[in-house]
């Protein structure tokens, strides 16, 4: 789905794009997300069944644009016309020309921007004492763990005994040290180097861009990059770091750091705030009957109008997100789940059915599946695919993908027809959808850990270096 401005220029190319169906339903027509809204995958879905990208490309073959980044994010772009849109550590919101790749304009978000920051001269100065004595109580736990582990094999050795003592003090004093620096209101939370503050997806209406760090911080942009409104809404505590983007229903930004939270997304004031815990996949949105709804990752399901909760934890993912073909919802992991939804919201509560329980290959699955004709795909971290019948459960098949060393961070995109699965390595193989494994290509690109998208006949891909647009370099 591609989020629109209408003017002049852009009358025409909507009437080509709406002839060739390239302006697809949101979320299928179970999605409440406002019909104009691109974010995380797009739609949500990973899927883009009217598009015609290359199935081949390497860093010298099909490689329209290269634009260096200032610096990683694992956030997939979010396309508006002919601005692209994406994240770079720890805190700026990057726009691109689409066509050539030129960097228009990036904003930062730290905590030195707010106004409030001004009380604080040394602010800069405690963020890098925080780093530093966190690094130092890995370190300290680290040498506790083995010292542990060393009286436990000589248990009655004198010098050991201190040696735990003296290790256990330390981190102590370590912790008790860092204390203030984590309650402050501009405190940054712990993260892992993988994670950074900066893997939340952009998000979209057509008119404004809005952004989520992990921080806590959330920030409203319009296109031209004038900065509406940012605050701190809540410090995430999520180990590793947050990494759920934000979604837009209607009038309201949902961003789940601590708890969900709907905005409202002209003022940046905060609507309501229900307690559910986070995940690191992003929530999806349906409607049941006349009721838009917020599925966690945790498996609440929460009333976007109001906040209430209208289930609680009828299932769970650890990593990735749920996903929704018409009336039921999947929770695809190291365990998988069909759930049917009701056709109404009813006073007596939500009248679920759980259609079947499956087990795929046990392992974490940071990667999102993706529904292609009655079929779910998914792949664990280290690459080993799953076909899943959505009506029945059954594993169809099972096969290792051979990547290559890395992990599987990109999600499970659905493009022409072809499913698009990669390693952050870099290596993307191609398959066809199907009840039997069918490779079509295997190709090779700098490293990265975002989703890829896919507009006509061009694939967009973040790196970790580079922001890169691919398509066919061989068109006379």
């Amino acid at each position: 789905m591609i989020a629109t401005r209408v003017t002049e220029h852009t009358q025409q190319l909507l009437v080509i794009l709406a002839s060739l169906g390239l302006i697809v339903g949101c979320l299928l027509t179970a999605s409440a997300q406002s019909e104009n809204a691109v974010g995380w995958r797009t739609d949500g879905t990973g899927k883009y069944p009217d598009t015609t990208p290359v199935i081949e490309w390497s860093p010298d073959k099909n490689v329209i644009w290269t634009t260096p980044m200032p610096g990683f994010s694992n956030s997939t772009p979010v396309i508006v016309d002919d601005r692209l849109f994406v994240c770079a550590e720890p805190s700026t919101l990057v726009c691109v020309n689409l066509p050539d790749g030129k960097i228009l304009w990036q904003r930062t978000n730290n905590m030195e921007d707010l106004p409030e920051a001004a009380e604080v001269p040394d602010m800069q100065q405690q963020h890098q004492r925080a780093t530093e004595l966190r690094k130092q109580i890995g370190r300290a736990g680290a040498k506790l763990k083995q010292a542990k582990k060393d009286l436990q094999d000589s248990p009655d050795d004198a010098g050991l005994k201190t040696k735990v003592g003296e290790a256990r003090k330390k981190l102590v004093a370590l912790v008790k040290e860092l204390q203030p620096y984590n309650q402050a209101w501009y405190s940054l939370p712990a993260v892992h180097s993988v994670n950074g503050f900066s893997s939340a997806t952009p998000v979209s209406d057509g008119e404004s861009v809005y952004v989520v760090f992990g921080t806590g911080m959330v920030a409203c942009y319009d296109l031209e990059g004038n900065r509406l409104w940012g605050r701190v809404v809540e410090k995430p505590t999520i180990g590793y770091g947050h990494s759920a983007s934000p979604l837009i229903v209607g009038d309201k930004l949902l961003v789940h750091l601590l708890n969900l939270t709907a905005i409202d997304k002209a003022t940046g004031e905060t609507l309501w705030q229900t307690k559910s815990k986070a995940g690191w996949g992003t929530p999806a949105v349906t409607r049941i009957g006349d009721t838009d709804v917020v599925i966690t990752t945790q498996g609440d399901i929460i009333a976007v109008e109001d906040g209430s909760v209208l289930a609680k934890s009828v299932s769970k993912l650890t990593f990735c997100a749920p996903v929704i073909e018409n009336d039921v919802v999947y929770f695809i992991e190291h365990g998988g789940k069909a759930i049917r939804l009701p056709e109404t919201v009813d006073e007596a509560g939500l009248a679920l059915e759980t259609l079947w329980t499956t087990q795929p290959r046990k392992d974490r699955y940071y990667a999102s599946p993706v529904i292609h004709e009655g079929l779910i795909y998914a792949c664990t971290r280290a690459g080993f695919f799953s076909v899943i019948d959505a009506a029945t459960g059954e594993v169809i098949y099972e096969q290792m993908l051979k990547l290559g060393k890395g992990t599987c961070y990109p999600s499970v995109t659905l493009a022409s027809g072809l499913l698009f699965i990669s390693s952050d390595n870099g290596t993307t193989v191609v398959l066809k959808p199907g009840r039997t494994y069918q490779e079509v290509a295997r190709n090779k690109l700098e490293q990265f850990r975002s989703s890829p998208v896919f507009i006509g006949d061009r694939l967009y891909i973040r790196g970790l270096k580079n922001l890169l647009c691919v398509a066919e370099t061989d068109v006379e």
